[in-house]
């Protein structure tokens, strides 16, 4: 059962003020990290993980996403100064989830870092596998889901098991979220279903984008609302970059005059559920 006092702490974290502009694309980057390729030192790991923040950052993408499990182990608040200077000003960089242990304690969080309005917020991982709930150091559920203001709308970072939670997308729902960024583990064959039905799922029923990333050699894909002029099916990136229709995304939001296409991310109905 979810945490009770999960309601009361989600919150919107202000981080940025809402540009005057809203830009017409936005730019997103699905780091492509190879597990396998382990880093021999700290110093190499930094290396490579300022090296992606730089190239994205030089490459003009708006916000840069990490998959789970690219820590490989390391320090990641020791890297959190140098990557906010790599990212520049106004941009967006999710560094996925990694397990973290606070001294004294015999259970850790699935912690991922999140630079927005150049301020660092942490999220915990809400909802852990039963897997990483039964390990010797068992994952603990966060309780905060933090939302980011971000180009003129709203952004939600999930790790994989959370996107599939119907609890969130109802969250989400009520708050207009436009972007979803899905910071993905390496998936088993029914995990990577899982990730692409319920990000499907969350794009109609949120009329946002859903971005999933998780690590090479797996593909990330940009699902959009099934809404007239948009992308019907998911997409592959360019690279690793996939380009938002941010301004018709956050138009969504209004419905023209006469226009009868169902928009179900603004329609709230009550049911009399019976059995």
């Amino acid at each position: 059962m979810r945490n009770p006092i999960f309601a009361a702490l989600f919150g919107i974290l202000l981080s940025a003020p809402a540009l005057a502009a809203i830009p017409e694309t936005v730019t997103v980057r699905a780091v492509s990290w190879e597990p396998s390729l382990k880093s021999a030192t700290d110093k190499d790991w930094s290396a490579r993980v300022l090296a992606e923040v730089s190239a994205a950052a030089k490459a003009g993408a708006d916000a840069v996403v990490f998959p789970e499990g690219f820590s490989d182990g390391r320090d990641v608040p020791a890297v959190l100064d140098a990557v906010k200077a790599a990212a520049g000003e106004d941009r967006l960089v999710v560094l996925g989830y990694a397990p973290h242990r606070n001294p004294g304690e015999d259970f850790a969080y699935g912690r991922a870092y999140i630079l927005s309005g150049g301020t660092w917020q942490i999220m915990d991982k809400l909802d852990p596998t039963p897997a990483e709930r039964a390990a010797k150091v068992p994952l603990k559920p966060g309780v905060r889901l933090p939302l980011f203001r971000f180009r003129g709308g709203t952004v939600a970072v999930l790790a994989a098991s959370s996107l599939a939670k119907p609890e969130i997308a109802a969250s989400l729902k009520k708050r207009g979220v436009q972007l979803v960024l899905v910071a993905a583990p390496a998936e088993d064959e029914e995990g990577a279903a899982r990730l692409s039905r319920a990000a499907a799922a969350r794009a109609v029923e949120l009329g946002a984008a859903v971005v999933t990333a998780p690590p090479s050699p797996a593909a990330p894909a940009l699902h959009l609302p099934a809404q007239k002029g948009f992308g019907l099916k998911p997409q592959a990136p360019q690279g690793r970059d996939f380009r938002l229709p941010w301004k018709k995304l956050l138009d969504l939001r209004v419905v023209p005059e006469g226009s009868t296409e169902p928009r179900p991310f603004l329609e709230s109905t009550h049911y009399q559920v019976e059995i």
